[in-house]
C-alpha cells in the first residue's frame, strides 16, 4: 500500500472541495483531492450546469415562439431533443476538462477512488488498482449530498428518477409527475413543460417554492397553471402502481394521475455515512450533517468540513465560499463564514432572484419593515425586451435604512439580485442605492426605483 504525504487532503471534488483545493494551492500548500466520480460534483455533472443548459434552451424556445410580436416571421420551431442533450453533455465535458486543467496547472494531486477517514490525518483511497493512503496535516471533508426519496416510491432511475436520472433521458418523456415543488422540482417543471411534456407537481406543503417570498411563490404558481402545469399543494402520493408505459398514482386529494416518468425532488441528505466519521470521532447531528464552528472546523481540530455535508444553505456557491474559507484558515488566516448575504436564484420563467430576508422573516425578527417595490411594467427597457411583467421588491429597516433583503421576479432576476447583494455586503443603506445613478435604459433601473419607493419618490411608479 502506497502512502503519500500532503499539507492538505480533501475528500470530495465538488464545488466545495475543488475550490478549496485551488485556493489552498495558490496559498502555497501541497494539496490532494480524492473524488469518486468526476470533478465538479453534483453541481457540474448532474445539477446546476446541465439544468441551466436545458433552461437556456427552453428560454430560447419560448423567445422564438414570441418572435412574431417583434415583427419577425418564422415557421413554428421544433426541438431536437437529441441535439439538446448532446449540447448539455458537451458543456459538462468542457467544464470537467477545465477543472482537470486547473488541477494540473496548480499541481494538485487528483486521486479517483472511494475515500474514507481512518485517522485524523489519513484518508484511505480504494481505487481500481488497489489502496493508497493519503496523509496530511489538515483534512477537509466535502462529500456533498445525495437525493432523498419518499414513500411510496423507490428510486430506480428507470421510471422513478432523481435529477440525475431525468438529465440522462434520451427522449422527451411523456406525462411527468414531479414529487416536490421546491427549487429543483419547479425548475424541471418549467423546462420539460416548455419542451412539450405534460407536467404535474405534487407538493405536500401549502405552496410551491415555500422558501421564497409568498408573493413570488404565488406568481410562479399562477404562471405554471397558465402553461398547463397541474399543481396540487397540500397533497401527497398515497399509492403507486406500475403499468406497461408508466405509473398510475392515487393522490391524497382523491385524484388519480398517470405518468410515464416520476421525478422525486423532495430534498437531499448528506453523504456522511461510510466515510469514517464515527471511527475518528467527528461529530454529526441526528440527520448526519457534520457539526462545524464559524471557521468551518469540526470537532477534530485539524479537520474541516464544507458544503452540503454540513447542511444549511445547500447551494454550490455557498460550498465554494466555504472551501475558500477553510483553505485560508488552514493556511494560517482567521476567517469566518457568514450567511447573512447569500444570494440565490430559481431558474424558472420568469426567473427569481433572492437575497437576505423577505418581509415576513424580517418582521419575525422584530424589524420595523419598509418595502420598496417597482414593477417592470414601468421600465422602458422591459418594454423593449417584451418582459414587462413582475417586480423588484426591497426589504429595509424603516428606522435605520439598513437593507435587509430583496426579492426579484422577472427577466434577468438571477443577475439583478447581485446589485443588492453587493450593497448589503458593503453595508450601504437604502439611501445609497436610491442615490446611485443607473444607466438608461436598463433593467437595473428597477432596482434604483424600488429603492426610491422606500421613500415614496420613485419617478416612474404610478
Amino acid at each position: 500500500m502506497v502512502t503519500n504525504s500532503f499539507d492538505v487532503a480533501i475528500l470530495g471534488g465538488g464545488p466545495g472541495g475543488y475550490v478549496a483545493a485551488i485556493r489552498a494551492s495558490k496559498l502555497g500548500l501541497k494539496v490532494a483531492v480524492v473524488e469518486k466520480y468526476h470533478l465538479g460534483g453534483v453541481c457540474l455533472n448532474w445539477g446546476c450546469i446541465p439544468t441551466k443548459a436545458l433552461y437556456h434552451i427552453a428560454t430560447s424556445l419560448e423567445e422564438i415562439k414570441k418572435a412574431s410580436t417583434l415583427g419577425i416571421k418564422m415557421s413554428s420551431p421544433k426541438l431536437d431533443f437529441g441535439k439538446t442533450m448532446s449540447r448539455k453533455n458537451d458543456i459538462v465535458e468542457i467544464q470537467r476538462r477545465g477543472l482537470v486543467f486547473h488541477f494540473k496547472k496548480n499541481n494538485i494531486e487528483l486521486l479517483n477512488g472511494t475515500g474514507k477517514l481512518i485517522s485524523p490525518d489519513t484518508i484511505e483511497v480504494e481505487a481500481g488498482d488497489g489502496k493508497v493512503l493519503i496523509k496530511a496535516e489538515k483534512l477537509i471533508v466535502a462529500t456533498g449530498s445525495k437525493a432523498s426519496s419518499v414513500p411510496p416510491f423507490t428510486l430506480d432511475n428507470h421510471g422513478i428518477l432523481d435529477s440525475k436520472g431525468l438529465l440522462s433521458l434520451d427522449k422527451i418523456p411523456g406525462p411527468l409527475l414531479i414529487v416536490g415543488g421546491g427549487v429543483v422540482g419547479s425548475e424541471f417543471a418549467n423546462i420539460f413543460s416548455t419542451f412539450g411534456t405534460k407536467v404535474t407537481i405534487v407538493e405536500i406543503l401549502p405552496r410551491i417554492l415555500s422558501t421564497e417570498d409568498e408573493e413570488i411563490s404565488q406568481v410562479i404558481f399562477k404562471t405554471f397553471r397558465s402553461k398547463g402545469i397541474e399543481v396540487y399543494t397540500k397533497t401527497r402520493v398515497e399509492k403507486v402502481k406500475a403499468k406497461t408505459s408508466g405509473y398510475i398514482m392515487k393522490l391524497s386529494n382523491g385524484k388519480t394521475v398517470e405518468a410515464e416518468k416520476v421525478l422525486i425532488s423532495v430534498g437531499r441528505k448528506p453523504n456522511s455515512s461510510y466515510i469514517g466519521l464515527d471511527k475518528i470521532g467527528v461529530e454529526a447531528d441526528s440527520s448526519g450533517y457534520i457539526k462545524v464552528d464559524s471557521n468551518l472546523k469540526t470537532s477534530i481540530d485539524n479537520i474541516y468540513a464544507v458544503g452540503d455535508v454540513i447542511g444549511g444553505f445547500q447551494l454550490a456557491h455557498v460550498a465554494s465560499e466555504g472551501g475558500k474559507i477553510a483553505a485560508e484558515n488552514i493556511a494560517g488566516k482567521s476567517k469566518t463564514i457568514s450567511y447573512k448575504v447569500i444570494p440565490w436564484s430559481v431558474f424558472t420563467s420568469p426567473e427569481v432572484g433572492t437575497v437576505g430576508l423577505n418581509k415576513d422573516q424580517a418582521t419575525c425578527k422584530g424589524y420595523k419593515v419598509c418595502i420598496g417595490k417597482f414593477p417592470f411594467s414601468s421600465s422602458g427597457k422591459a418594454y423593449i425586451t417584451g418582459e414587462t411583467t413582475r417586480f423588484v421588491k426591497i426589504v429595509t429597516d424603516k428606522e435605520t435604512g439598513e437593507i435587509l433583503g430583496a426579492q426579484i421576479i422577472g427577466s434577468r432576476a438571477s443577475e439583478l439580485v447581485h446589485e443588492i447583494a453587493v450593497a448589503m455586503k458593503g453595508e450601504l443603506v437604502i439611501d445609497d442605492l436610491a442615490n446611485t445613478v443607473h444607466s438608461h435604459p436598463t433593467l437595473s433601473e428597477a432596482v434604483m426605483e424600488a429603492a426610491e419607493d422606500c421613500f415614496g419618490i420613485a419617478t416612474h411608479k404610478s
